[in-house]
C-alpha cells in the first residue's frame, strides 16, 4: 500500500476551501485501502501499512475538527477505534515474531504461538466486522465525501480562525503609555 501524497495547499483560498477540496480525496484513499486490507487474503505487513495510513488520516482530520465540530469528532473517534483494532492485531504479530527467537521450551513456545496465531485471527475478524458495519456500509462513503466537501457553517469558520481579526491591532507593548512609564 503507497503512503498518502501530501496535501496540495493553496494559499489564495480559505482553510476550510482547503479542507473541502483535499479531504474528500484523502477519505476517498482511506476508503481505498480498508477496502484492500478488509479482503480475506490481506496479510499482517498489508493491515499493518492500512493501520498507519489510517494514522495519518486520522491526524489530518483532527487539523480540522474547529472546521467542522462534534460530527467529524464522531468519525474521528471510529478512524481510532479501528487503528486500536489493527494495533493490537500488529501486537500479535510483533510478540509471535519475539518469542520465534527465544530459546525456551518447545511445547511452551508452540502453545504461546498457537494462541497469538488464534488471538491474531480473531484480531482480524472483529476488525473486518468493524470495517463491514462501520465504514463499508452502504452509503457510508458518500456520507464521508459528502461531509467533507460540505461548506463549515459561517460560526465554526469564524471559531476556527486561532487570532481574530479584531485583536490583531488590540494590544501592542509600543503603542500603550501607562502613566510614569515612557515608551521606547
Amino acid at each position: 500500500m503507497k503512503k498518502s501524497r501530501s496535501v496540495d495547499w493553496n494559499t489564495a483560498v480559505s482553510t476550510g476551501e482547503n479542507a473541502r477540496r483535499a479531504l474528500p480525496r484523502l477519505a476517498r484513499e482511506f476508503f481505498a485501502l480498508g477496502r484492500a486490507a478488509a479482503r480475506p487474503a490481506a496479510s499482517p505487513p498489508e493491515l499493518h501499512a492500512f493501520r498507519l495510513a489510517a494514522k495519518r488520516f486520522r491526524y489530518t482530520l483532527e487539523l480540522f475538527l474547529p472546521l467542522y465540530g462534534p460530527r467529524l469528532a464522531g468519525r474521528v473517534e471510529q478512524v481510532r477505534r479501528l487503528q486500536s483494532l489493527l494495533g493490537d492485531r500488529q501486537d500479535c504479530v510483533v510478540l509471535a515474531e519475539r518469542l520465534k527467537r527465544h530459546d525456551g521450551s518447545a511445547a511452551e513456545l508452540h502453545a504461546t504461538l498457537q494462541k497469538l496465531n488464534a488471538d491474531g485471527r480473531a484480531l482480524e475478524e472483529k476488525f473486518l466486522r468493524y470495517w463491514q458495519g462501520t465504514f463499508d456500509a452502504p452509503g457510508e462513503e458518500r456520507a464521508w465525501m459528502r461531509y467533507l466537501s460540505r461548506r463549515p457553517p459561517a460560526s465554526r469558520r469564524r471559531s476556527a480562525r486561532l487570532w481574530p481579526r479584531s485583536t490583531w491591532n488590540r494590544w501592542s507593548p509600543c503603542k500603550r503609555s501607562r502613566p510614569g512609564i515612557s515608551n521606547l
